[in-house]
């Protein structure tokens, strides 16, 4: 008699399990649907990015004196990025952009530090007008900028090389892309070349320089803020052999 209970408790422990597999199995899959920002996001082929660290390569000590030259100006970037919870590694958006050029302009009339288009720095506070161009000033150009990178960073689940890529092409652009190619994974969306050098040089960039280095505790005055948004007619470091590292 209780060998046969054991053989029936035995054959009710199996009928169990691969159900119980199934049960495990589906949480992780709904937890994983439930939290996005869980998954692994795609970076840049690897091969993509080291092709782009070879540009950059060559101008490795300019990039270095440079940074050291705004280093009150990325503290400030620092401390914004974590009180926003982003990467530490946005810092590095400024010195893709512009150098960490205040007065940078480009041909499509994208501005300052951050390289903002009107609409986009209207959209996010800035005053842009002939007497008052704010894509100028560090500290609003900064703060409005890193709300439309918070924006996008949520918007696109925490992926950074697709919140760059909405950062440079907007993000229109690639919510289309990742519609049409049915995923989120970076490398396999239509996007312009110049969108994906884009994203392939900041993670170049983000080899290149070591930014536990370039994060230092002790906090300077930001004397680079001015009162005056007006351009400045001189840059503060000559940037003749430093263009926007995007125009390498």
């Amino acid at each position: 008699m209780k060998s046969t209970r054991s053989k029936r408790f035995s054959l009710c422990l199996q009928t169990l399990m691969p159900s119980r597999r199934c049960s495990v199995g589906f949480f992780i899959v709904a937890m994983a649907l439930v939290n996005p920002s869980s998954r692994a996001h795609a970076k840049p082929h690897s091969d993509d990015v080291q092709q782009q660290y070879q540009v950059l390569a060559p101008y490795e000590a300019q990039i270095a004196k440079r940074l050291d030259s705004v280093s009150a100006l990325t503290e400030h970037i620092f401390k914004q990025l974590k009180h926003k919870s982003l990467p530490a590694s946005f810092v590095l958006v400024p010195m893709l952009e512009s150098s960490y050029n205040l007065d940078a302009v480009s041909h499509a009339n994208a501005a300052g530090l951050w390289q903002l288009i009107p609409a986009t720095a209207i959209r996010f506070g800035l005053q842009v007008s002939s007497d008052n161009d704010q894509r100028f000033d560090a500290e609003a150009s900064t703060q409005a900028a890193l709300a439309y990178l918070a924006f996008l960073y949520q918007k696109f689940d925490q992926d950074i090389a697709l919140t760059l890529a909405a950062y440079n092409a907007g993000e229109g652009r690639v919510a289309r892309a990742i519609t049409q190619a049915g995923t989120d994974d970076f490398n396999q969306l239509k996007l312009p070349k110049e969108t994906r050098q884009y994203v392939q040089r900041f993670y170049a960039l983000e080899q290149l320089i070591d930014i536990r280095q370039l994060h230092r505790d002790s906090f300077r005055p930001l004397l680079l803020f001015s009162s005056s948004s007006v351009p400045r007619t001189q840059p503060l470091v000559d940037l003749s052999r430093l263009p926007p590292l995007i125009h390498l």
